[in-house]
């Protein structure tokens, strides 16, 4: 997860750092969390079906998506 990365920064990385979880697993997946014209945007730069996060991820990630909402809102 980062934040103001280029569109090339972003997306597939064909890694499988838990292991691949399932069939339709792709694999890991960099994304960036912004904000634009009053919105959090959360960028994948590819279509996404899923997504699967160990927990230190999932906190990192709601604490970014709070921050963003907090800015916005001041």
């Amino acid at each position: 997860m980062s934040e103001n990365k280029s569109l090339n920064d972003i997306g597939p990385t064909g890694e499988f750092p838990e292991g691949k979880l399932n069939p339709d697993d792709a694999g890991e997946l960099k994304f960036a969390i912004g904000s634009h014209n009053d919105l959090v945007v959360i960028d994948f730069n590819t279509p996404v079906t899923w997504l699967a996060l160990p927990p230190e991820t999932a906190r990192e990630m709601a604490s970014h998506l709070i921050r963003h909402a907090d800015d916005i809102e001041k």
